[in-house]
């Protein structure tokens, strides 16, 4: 009887050892895949980012380009609005 308990009380260490080695693997596992998609997600923030800020810039050029362009745009007629006209139009949307 006395080896009997002794390899059940082998049997449970093992089996109590195998569980804890699995539970923390499995943790580890799980934490290194959120932290991997965090990574992925904050990349993926950081290229919506950069793809903002170059629409931003290249709108910012074209409206100065079209500014620049009404202000060198000559009066053809005396009674038309002056050189600031474009900038004056646009603030009154």
């Amino acid at each position: 009887m006395n080896r009997f308990a002794n390899s059940a009380v082998v049997i449970l260490a093992l089996v109590t050892g195998s569980f804890a080695f699995g539970y923390r693997r499995g943790a580890a596992d799980y934490r290194a895949a959120h932290q991997q998609e965090e990574l992925r997600q904050i990349e993926a923030g950081r290229k919506l980012d950069a793809a903002r800020i170059a629409v931003e810039r290249e709108r910012y050029t074209l409206s100065r380009q079209l500014e620049e362009e009404i202000n060198d745009t000559p009066v053809a007629v005396n009674r038309c609005l002056g050189p600031d006209r474009g900038v004056q139009l646009n603030s009154l949307r």
